[in-house]
């Protein structure tokens, strides 16, 4: 019974459903819009990777340094001497004097040279210092001396001829180093000359 009921309820429901479908106006349907999408371009592949490069090392070389060129000395113009006589030249050498050769001084006279000589032997006497010693000797003799005088200078007072007595020699050098020489006059003209006299010792 109870199965009875519950089949006619179920047939209830079903049939009103099937009615309700039926009175619903009908629904006017689109048909369905196709949207075209464009077409993308393929995304490009990744390169792949390239190796890496051996890196090659390149060492320093020396530096080669070409040596420098020797210098060479420059060509030195010389002048090219004229043949041909200048005008000029000649009137200078025209207008010049010839200059005359020095003329070498005449000789003193013989009899100043004379008298001065004397002059000078007389100094050298008067400075003379008998020695001591000689006195005990008795020594008599002379001592050739030389020298020279510059204006009634002397210097280098030397020995020539020697008395053979150390003692004398060196008395007569004395005496010619401290005598008063007079000045040489004016015709000996002043230079300087080299005079020898004898220098005597008497007891």
């Amino acid at each position: 019974m109870a199965l009875a009921v519950e089949a006619m309820l179920v047939a209830a429901i079903a049939a009103l459903f099937f009615l309700a479908q039926a009175l619903r106006p009908p629904v006017e349907t689109q048909p369905p819009t196709l949207i075209q999408l464009a077409e993308l371009p393929p995304a490009p592949k990744p390169a792949p990777p390239e190796p890496p490069r051996p890196v090659e090392k390149h060492l320093p070389q020396p530096r080669q340094v070409a040596p420098a060129p020797a210098p060479q000395p420059e060509p030195v113009a010389r002048p090219v001497a004229s043949t041909e006589p200048s005008p000029f030249a000649e009137k200078v050498a025209a207008a010049q004097p010839v200059p005359s050769p020095p003329q070498a001084p005449a000789p003193p006279s013989p009899d100043l040279l004379a008298d001065y000589m004397a002059k000078i032997r007389a100094a050298v006497q008067t400075a003379l210092v008998y020695p001591a010693v000689g006195g005990e000797l008795q020594f008599e003799g002379r001592v050739r001396v030389e020298f020279r005088l510059n204006h009634g200078v002397q210097s280098g007072a030397r020995i020539i001829a020697s008395s053979g007595f150390r003692i004398f020699d060196q008395a007569a050098l004395a005496a010619v180093r401290n005598a008063q020489y007079p000045q040489p006059p004016s015709g000996l003209g002043g230079e300087s000359r080299s005079y020898q006299v004898w220098v005597e010792f008497r007891s």
